[in-house]
C-alpha cells in the first residue's frame, strides 16, 4: 500500500479533493496534507472496497481494467487514449465531474493516477501494484460442453421432489414433530420408506423451510398442509424453487451443517452468507466451473468468502475464516444446501417424463414433477401415495383406496372427469355412482322439548340459518352438533324462551348414559319429569355411545372459570374439579388453587392435588366444572418439617393416608378427605 499511498500523496491537490468527493469522503478546506491522505487511504485503499467498486463498474471498464493490469510501467499519454479514451485536464474536471470516457472514470475513482515526469520516468498514467493485486481474476468462458445441457436443473432439484414428497404425507397423514423443529423418528422412518435415496438432513433442513412459507402448518406435536398448500402445486418449477432459494436465504435459523464444522458464527449475519453462497453457486453454474475445483477460482475472482459484510453484526479486525476453513464451508455448502436446491446439477441426469402414465399391470400412476398441478389436489384422496424419484411421483390406485375415498364422502366426479382428460381411458376399478344410496353415520347431541308454537317457531328459525349448528328432524326432537349447545341456548334465551340445561348446574357433574334403544319413557324419573315440563331444553350427551365411554360436559365459559379460581385464591378456598385430562375419561380432582399463569393464549391453574399428593397444572379449558368448599374442606400441603414428623421414621409414627371413597345412593360429588393413621 506504500506505492499507491505515495501516488496518492503526489497527486495534485484539486485531484485528491476530486477523488474524495468521488467516494463521498468528507475532508475540510483547512485539512493538511497528512490529514488528506489519511482519509483517502481509509476510504479507497482496501481490498473490499477495490472488489466491491469493480463489479459496479460496466463491462467495458473491467475489460479495460485487465488490459491494464497486465501492463507493466507507466501508461504514456498517447496509449492511454488510445486504451481508455481522451482525458481531460484536472481543471475541467473541477468544474465537470461526470466522467465522458472510462480514463476519466479510473482518475476520478484514485485508480489511475497521473505521474510527474523526472529524470528516468517520462510523465504518463499509473496503476499502482497494490491495485493490481486486489483487482479480480477474470472467470473463465464456459465450453461448448458446459453450455449444451439435455435437461435443466430445475426438473431434478432433490428440494423440489423432497417438499413435493413432505407436503403429500402430510396431507394423507399428519407427520411428528419435536420441540425443536424436527421431524421425530416415525416421520423419518416414513418418509425414507418413501424417497430412500434422499439423506435423512435433507427432511431436517426442509421442515423449517416449509413451515416459514406456510406449507406446513404445526399443529400440537405434529404438522399438517398449511393455508397455500395448493397454490404451490399451481406454481411453475421455477417459482416453485425459487420459492425455497428465498425461504433459505432469508430465515434468521442457524445452519445444521456450518455449526458442525465448528468454524465462528459471532456476528455472523447468515441471510448475507446464504445469499454469497447462492451467487458463487451459480456464477461457477453460469461459468461452466466444476463444484470440486471451483472454490479457488471463485476466491481468485470475488475475494474470501465472508468478510465485513457476511459478519457485520459484530465488529472485526481481520478476516473471520482461514481459507481453509472457508473452503471446509464451501464443500459442506456444495454437498448440502446448494445441490438440494439444484445449483449444481449432477453429473447423470435422469430423463424426466412429460406427461402422467398409468400402469395398469402394477395398478400405479406415476406424475412428473413437472406437471403437478391443481389436479393432483382433486385425485389425491382416491389414491395412496407410493413413493418418489428424482424426478417422478407414484401412487397406488386399486379397490382399497377408492373404497376409503368413498368412506370418506369424495364425490368420484371429479376424479372420473380428470382421469379421461389425463388418460383418456374410462377408470379401471368400479367407482359407484353418485346417485347409489349410501349411508352417512353422524355424532350428534339430541336436543328434546315439548312441542309448543313459539319453541317450535325458534328451533325452525336456527336451523334455516346458514351454517346452523341445529337440525330438526322432527316436532320436539333436533340435533345439535355437538360443542355448540351453549350457543342455541343463548339463542333461544335471547328469543325470549326459558331454557333449562344440564351443563349449567357446576354443583353437580353426574351424566346419564343411555342404551343403544332409546326411549324418552324409559328415562330415569327425574329427567322424565324435566322432559315432560314446558318450555323445556334438555341436551343428551351419551346418546347411541356405549356405557364403557364416559360422557364429557360441554366446557363453561372461560372467562367464568377464571373469575371462580381468582376468588377461591383470595379466599384460600378448596375447589372440586371435574378434569378432562388429556386421552383420559373426565374425573374429578379435590384441589387448592396456588396461583393462575397465562402462557400464549392458554390458561393454567397450579394447585396441590389430593390425589397426586403434589402440585400440578391444569388447563383451565379443560375443567368442565367447579365447586368450591369452605377453608377447611381441605387441608394445607404439609410443609418438609411436617411431612418428616408425620413419617415413619419420625417422632410422630403416623402417615397421611386416603381413607376409601364412601359410595352415596344418591349419585352426589364424592368427597376425598385426609385421615391420621
Amino acid at each position: 500500500m506504500l506505492r499507491w499511498a505515495q501516488y496518492l500523496k503526489d497527486a495534485p491537490v484539486v485531484l485528491q479533493r476530486l477523488i474524495a468527493a468521488t467516494h463521498h469522503v468528507n475532508i475540510s478546506h483547512h485539512a493538511d496534507e497528512v490529514s488528506r491522505l489519511a482519509a483517502l487511504r481509509r476510504a479507497i485503499c482496501r481490498p473490499a472496497t477495490v472488489r466491491s467498486q469493480y463489479f459496479l463498474l460496466p463491462a467495458e471498464a473491467q475489460q479495460a481494467l485487465q488490459i491494464l493490469r497486465s501492463r507493466r510501467g507507466t501508461l504514456s499519454p498517447a496509449a492511454a487514449e488510445q486504451i481508455l479514451g481522451p482525458i481531460r485536464p484536472i481543471h475541467a474536471l473541477r468544474f465537470d465531474r461526470r466522467p465522458q470516457t472510462i480514463g476519466e472514470m479510473l482518475v476520478l475513482l484514485g485508480w489511475l493516477l497521473p505521474r510527474p515526469q523526472r529524470p528516468h520516468h517520462p510523465a504518463g498514467w499509473v496503476l499502482a501494484p497494490e491495485l493490481r493485486r486486489w483487482l479480480p481474476k477474470p472467470l473463465p468462458t464456459p465450453g461448448a460442453s458446459a453450455s449444451l445441457s439435455p435437461v435443466s436443473p430445475l426438473a431434478i432439484a432433490p428440494a423440489l421432489v423432497a417438499t413435493c414428497t413432505i407436503l403429500i404425507a402430510a396431507a394423507e397423514h399428519p407427520l411428528p414433530i419435536r420441540q425443536s423443529c424436527l421431524f421425530a423418528g416415525l416421520a423419518l422412518r416414513r418418509l425414507r420408506a418413501l424417497a430412500p435415496q434422499y439423506d435423512p438432513e435433507l427432511w431436517q433442513w426442509l421442515l423449517p423451510l416449509l413451515i416459514d412459507v406456510h406449507l406446513l402448518q404445526p399443529t400440537h406435536a405434529t404438522v399438517v398442509p398449511g393455508p397455500v398448500f395448493q397454490s404451490f402445486f399451481r406454481m411453475t418449477l421455477e417459482q416453485k424453487l425459487k420459492l425455497l432459494q428465498t425461504a433459505w436465504e432469508h430465515q434468521p435459523r442457524t445452519e445444521r451443517w456450518l455449526t458442525r464444522l465448528r468454524v465462528s458464527v459471532r456476528g455472523l449475519d447468515w441471510p448475507a452468507l446464504r445469499r454469497r453462497l447462492l451467487c458463487w453457486g451459480m456464477t461457477a453454474t453460469s461459468s461452466g466451473i466444476a463444484a470440486n475445483t471451483a472454490f479457488a477460482t471463485l476466491y481468485a475472482s470475488f475475494g474470501p468468502l465472508v468478510d465485513g459484510t457476511t459478519h457485520c453484526l459484530a465488529p472485526i479486525r481481520r478476516t473471520p475464516w482461514t481459507y481453509r476453513s472457508q473452503q471446509r464451508v464451501w464443500q459442506a455448502a456444495v454437498a448440502g444446501p446448494l445441490a438440494w436446491l439444484g445449483v449444481f446439477a449432477p453429473t447423470e441426469t435422469p430423463p424426466v417424463a412429460l406427461s402422467w402414465h398409468y400402469d395398469a399391470q402394477q395398478q400405479q400412476i406415476t406424475i412428473p414433477i413437472a406437471m403437478i398441478d391443481n389436479d393432483l389436489v382433486i385425485v389425491q384422496p382416491w389414491m395412496k401415495f407410493v413413493g418418489a424419484d428424482q424426478s417422478v411421483l407414484r401412487w397406488q390406485i386399486d379397490a382399497r383406496s377408492i373404497r376409503r375415498a368413498m368412506t370418506n364422502g369424495e364425490s368420484p366426479t371429479g376424479f372420473v372427469r380428470i382421469w379421461q382428460n389425463r388418460f383418456e381411458q374410462d377408470v379401471p376399478v368400479c367407482l359407484p355412482a353418485d346417485s347409489a344410496p349410501r349411508v352417512h353415520i353422524t355424532t350428534r347431541t339430541v336436543l328434546m322439548y315439548d312441542p309448543h308454537t313459539v319453541i317450535d317457531a325458534a328451533i325452525a328459525r336456527q336451523s334455516s340459518a346458514c351454517h346452523s349448528p341445529i337440525t330438526q328432524i322432527a316436532p320436539g326432537l333436533a340435533l345439535v352438533t355437538p360443542g355448540r349447545e351453549l350457543d342455541i341456548v343463548r339463542a333461544l334465551e335471547q328469543a325470549g324462551i326459558t331454557t333449562i340445561s344440564r351443563f349449567h348446574q357446576a354443583a353437580s357433574c353426574q351424566f346419564t348414559s343411555f342404551p343403544s334403544e332409546f326411549d324418552p319413557h324409559d328415562c330415569p324419573e327425574g329427567l322424565h319429569l324435566r322432559i315432560q315440563s314446558p318450555a323445556l331444553f334438555t341436551t343428551v350427551l351419551d346418546s347411541w355411545i356405549t356405557e364403557a365411554v364416559e360422557p364429557v360436559s360441554p366446557p363453561v365459559r372461560l372467562t367464568d372459570t377464571v373469575q371462580q379460581l381468582h376468588k377461591a385464591i383470595r379466599r384460600r378456598e378448596a375447589l372440586v374439579l371435574y378434569y378432562q385430562a388429556p386421552q383420559r375419561s373426565a374425573g374429578e380432582r379435590l384441589v387448592q388453587p396456588l396461583r393462575i399463569e397465562q402462557h400464549g393464549d392458554r390458561w393454567f391453574l397450579y394447585a396441590y392435588c389430593t390425589t397426586r399428593r403434589a402440585e400440578r397444572c391444569f388447563r383451565i379449558d379443560r375443567i368442565l366444572c367447579l365447586t368450591r368448599l369452605s377453608r377447611s374442606g381441605l387441608s394445607r400441603q404439609p410443609s418438609v418439617r411436617e411431612q418428616r414428623r408425620l413419617s415413619p421414621s419420625g417422632n410422630g409414627g403416623g402417615r397421611l393416608a386416603l381413607s376409601p371413597p364412601p359410595s352415596t345412593a344418591d349419585g352426589q360429588l364424592l368427597r376425598i378427605w385426609m385421615e391420621e393413621s
